[in-house]
């Protein structure tokens, strides 16, 4: 199982999921991720060798370090701001 580490940025991010179902399954999407972090899709261009987690509208960028067993969630947020 990797570790999770959550960054200010993304922190900042999820205290605008306000919904509690979408905070709910944002937080089952965490605990899949920590047991394995290949299940979202791997980004491509100026986002190579970082994943995205598609939850209903939002989405949650994270990078692996596979040496250490950490998944870095980078940020979260709705798609349609998520990549800006």
């Amino acid at each position: 199982m990797y570790k999770l580490e959550i960054t200010s940025r993304a922190k900042k991010q999820l205290k605008h999921v306000t919904k509690n179902y979408e905070q709910i399954a944002i937080n089952n999407v965490f605990i899949e991720i920590k047991e394995d972090p290949f299940v979202g899709k791997p980004l491509s261009r100026e986002l190579t060798g970082k994943f995205s987690y598609k939850v209903g509208a939002h989405r949650i960028i994270y990078k692996i370090n596979k040496q250490d067993k950490i998944v870095q969630i980078l940020s979260a947020g709705r798609r349609s701001t998520i990549y800006q």
